[in-house]
């Protein structure tokens, strides 16, 4: 079996100089991934934020070829933080830099095609929240696997809640927001845009999109009929409470993913490692791999929380079996 190695999320914003201890990590394997945290902005490009904006430069893509780095995920929220050309001019240029890229394209069919070199096939998405512009369809945008949330609560705090709503007005522009046809029609009832369920609460619940979940399972079936080897990369922004564990709907949508026939899992957004779920099958799902490279300026911020944000971990599957390696991460 080959080596295959899997690090999380790499925020490069100047030049840097691996950790030897990252390269030997590397060294060796056939595959190589990682997550792109950032956009390669084009000139002219507009920035869609006004904080918590990660322009990569041309160092990132070389570092990254000089670690070893053989599949890139760009679906992520940083991807679009320069528009729709941002999203195209990151694809493009990590491609020219001879990448394996997936997980975002010019419309929804090239954002959810899998990415194959040395027999592994990457399919990426991005589970949100992320704006529907930055969504691809016919046009740009990344390949989405959408977790929904919703608050569960006992009948009369329901009731209240509903009554708030209704007194307040949003229950009555909300519904004329969906008779013009600028919203969805809610699935049940809502507060602000937070989707209620009466039940044995107050708890929230998440739950996967079907349409994007089968789209997923549909790139899963078309990779393993080219490569050996399935490899799912998730990013997200539905962090626990408590950032120093996984949230409670990642293992189940690991497994689930496992499940449809791919052989890794490996997630990342929060900027901290969890650890491993062995899928049915034999197949084996990180279910956070926190960081390869962060350049932040909320270090102090982050050590303040007791956050430690420079030590990621690294997917290691070789002869030996699947095991999570850690890494030193590159400031």
């Amino acid at each position: 079996m080959s080596r295959l190695v899997a690090f999380g999320q790499a925020l490069i914003r100047r030049p840097l100089a691996w950790p030897e201890e990252t390269r030997a990590l590397a060294a060796g394997a056939e595959v190589v991934f990682c997550n792109l945290e950032g956009c390669v902005a084009p000139p002219g490009a507009t920035r869609m934020k006004t904080k918590t904006v990660h322009p990569a430069p041309a160092e990132a893509l070389a570092a990254l070829a000089d670690l070893g780095v053989t599949h890139l995920s760009i679906a992520n929220n940083h991807v679009w933080d320069y528009g729709h050309p941002g999203i195209l001019a990151t694809r493009d240029a990590a491609r020219a830099a001879g990448f394996a890229v997936a997980g975002a394209g010019r419309d929804a069919a090239e954002a959810a095609r899998p990415a194959i070199r040395a027999g592994v096939a990457l399919v990426a998405a991005d589970c949100g929240p992320t704006p529907d512009w930055a969504i691809a369809g016919e046009g740009p945008g990344v390949n989405p696997l959408r977790v929904r949330r919703r608050l569960v609560l006992p009948g009369p705090d329901l009731a209240r809640l509903i009554a708030i709503a209704r007194a307040t007005g949003e229950a009555q522009r909300a519904a004329r927001r969906v008779a013009i046809g600028y919203d969805a029609a809610p699935q049940g009832p809502s507060f602000y845009g937070l989707a209620l369920a009466e039940g044995d609460g107050p708890r929230e619940e998440h739950t996967v999109e079907p349409a994007d979940l089968d789209r997923l399972a549909a790139a899963i079936e078309g990779a393993r009929r080219e490569a050996d080897r399935v490899l799912v990369s998730l990013h997200h922004h539905h962090w626990a409470p408590d950032w120093t564990l996984p949230p409670g709907w990642l293992e189940d949508v690991c497994t689930r993913i496992l499940g449809l026939g791919a052989d890794l899992v490996a997630a990342h957004g929060p900027p901290v490692a969890y650890g491993l779920v062995d899928g049915a099958a034999g197949g084996v799902a990180a279910l956070g791999l926190g960081n390869l490279a962060f350049h932040t300026a909320r270090a102090e911020r982050y050590a303040r929380e007791g956050l430690d944000v420079f030590a990621g971990a690294a997917l290691v599957v070789d002869g030996a079996g699947s095991r999570l390696a850690p890494v030193a991460v590159a400031r």
